[in-house]
């Protein structure tokens, strides 16, 4: 039996699979701490919705009852729409607080309906039977003043925040820049969701920084899309772990 000679290449260990472009690292996060007053951007919206509703219904309506029924139920919905917006700011709603209140309007809203199969029509005040009216004007002047009170918010936010690194935590205050530094090591941060309209809202919460020879922990109260500000700030802690380990 004669020896076969098989000239073969060299074994290449198998191919690993590509390697995705990671991400860049994560340096800092900014953290801004908005006030309640930001909650009441969706009258912004509302004001100047329906400023134009009312500038454009003349058009469209051409009788001057049926108009003036419609301007008035307008102005009723701003209201109302401002009342349950002004209540959002001025208290805090917890989840059983939410709970209880969404039975009420849906009961109210069921016996609205019943009434109304009853009778064939709503037994309840009808809006345009108020006369509350609000002009074209007012309108805009509702969405200037609220579009101001959003602005201060937001240069507030530009002169009092914290910066968070992997080594130190940096509060910055005030228009002279005033700083206060703390150190990271041992830092716990705790985030709650303690109001459900804030939260709805902005998808903002509660963030608690307990840092160690510090009397007192960092609250920070309204923080936007507090879920992804926590898992940054979480993963910046995780690299000043892995280091010291």
């Amino acid at each position: 039996m004669s020896d076969e000679t098989f000239d073969s290449e060299p074994t290449l260990p198998p191919e690993e699979p590509p390697v995705k472009e990671s991400e860049k690292e994560l340096q800092e996060i900014t953290v801004r701490e908005y006030p309640k007053t930001v909650l009441f951007y969706p009258m912004l919206f509302f004001s100047l919705i329906l400023g134009l509703v009312t500038y454009l219904l003349p058009a469209f309506i051409l009788d001057p009852g049926i108009r003036d029924s419609w301007l008035f139920t307008i102005a009723f919905i701003w209201f109302v729409l401002f009342f349950f917006n002004l209540l959002i700011v001025t208290f805090e709603f917890g989840k059983s607080i939410v709970v209880a209140l969404a039975l009420i309007l849906v009961i109210l809203a069921l016996v609205v309906i019943l009434v109304f199969n009853l009778y064939g029509y709503l037994f309840v005040i009808n809006p345009s039977t108020l006369r509350l009216f609000i002009s074209v004007e007012a309108y805009l002047a509702f969405f200037v003043v609220f579009l101001f009170v959003l602005f201060l918010a937001w240069i507030k936010t530009r002169m009092y925040y914290f910066r968070i690194t992997p080594n130190e935590i940096i509060y910055k205050k005030g228009i002279m820049g005033d700083v206060e530094r703390y150190g990271t090591t041992n830092v716990m941060v705790h985030k709650e969701i303690h109001d459900l309209f804030e939260f709805l809202l902005m998808r903002s919460g509660r963030l608690t920084i307990t840092l160690p020879g510090r009397k007192t922990s960092i609250m920070l109260d309204n923080i936007p899309n507090i879920n992804t500000v926590e898992t940054k700030i979480l993963q910046l802690l995780r690299r000043i772990e892995v280091d010291i380990d």
